[in-house]
């Protein structure tokens, strides 16, 4: 029980870091990279992120993260810090698809250059699907979620990436990513209310539904020996439409202009 306590733990902190400091998930999911592995998998080490303090603020910190993915036969059923808790329901030439899980932590008051009097956003549990197409080069995946809780808000991200094997361990990925969000998350995370704006002097706004990022991803895994890896990434993403036009993101301490990036390292356990 300590060991599973421990890793839902770990999971935590990372779904923390992952719901407040991405605008997008920041990769299509479980590459096939090294031996086929056994049934059940679990990678476990440390990372490191640099990332905003929220979605829209212009300050960036540094997060150790630990770096935590479970999986059953890749994903047929996963929980990992990367891609959510969720599963393949579907799998039939090529298209993959299934519940999924995501997590998005508070955005606290008065952190990362939002000014004092807008309060907190809650914790959100994100819950709904993924639709996934792969090919031996290129992978694409849109996902649909509400917020269960925290901003109540619905979030539709779509992504493609480019998939290039340099060698039998050594594996790439990029590409474009975009995401859509409905006026109640919008409100949540980017309007500014009547009683806000006379806490923080932050104009009022109400957005609507719309384009809330556009941007691209990058990742690289290498599999230095068959248990270990090493992972670097990076993001960016604008911002656009309803979320550009907030007042909180056109102040000094917002930015459309979103940057994540990190590095961790993994060992792997297999049953």
């Amino acid at each position: 029980m300590s060991l599973l306590r421990g890793i839902a733990l770990g999971l935590i902190v990372v779904a923390a870091w992952a719901g407040t400091a991405t605008a997008q998930p920041a990769a299509i999911g479980s590459e096939r990279i090294g031996p086929a592995p056994k049934d059940w998998t679990f990678d476990i080490g440390p990372g490191v992120v640099v990332a905003p303090w929220f979605e829209g603020s212009a300050n960036y910190r540094v997060l150790p993260i630990p770096n935590i993915d479970l999986r059953y036969q890749r994903d047929k059923f996963f929980v990992s810090a990367r891609d959510g808790v969720g599963a393949t329901l579907l799998d039939v030439d090529g298209f993959k698809a299934g519940p999924i899980l995501r997590y998005r932590f508070p955005r606290n008051d008065g952190e990362g250059g939002l000014r004092y009097g807008m309060g907190t956003v809650p914790f959100t549990v994100e819950g709904g699907g993924f639709l996934r197409y792969d090919l031996p080069y290129l992978s694409a995946k849109v996902e649909l979620r509400r917020g269960l809780g925290g901003s109540n808000g619905l979030i539709f991200d779509a992504l493609v990436d480019g998939k290039i094997p340099i060698s039998p361990t050594v594996f790439l990925s990029a590409g474009p990513r975009l995401s859509v969000t409905d006026g109640t998350y919008n409100q949540a995370y980017f309007g500014v209310n009547a009683a806000q704006s006379a806490n923080t002097g932050y104009a009022q706004y109400y957005p609507g539904a719309g384009l809330r990022s556009v941007g691209a991803a990058a990742s690289g895994v290498w599999r230095i020996t068959n248990n270990l890896t090493f992972v670097v990434f990076g993001s960016y993403s604008y911002l656009a439409d309803a979320a550009a036009n907030s007042p909180i993101v056109m102040s000094p301490g917002g930015s459309r202009n979103q940057f994540v990036g990190g590095s961790a390292v993994s060992w792997r356990f297999e049953f």
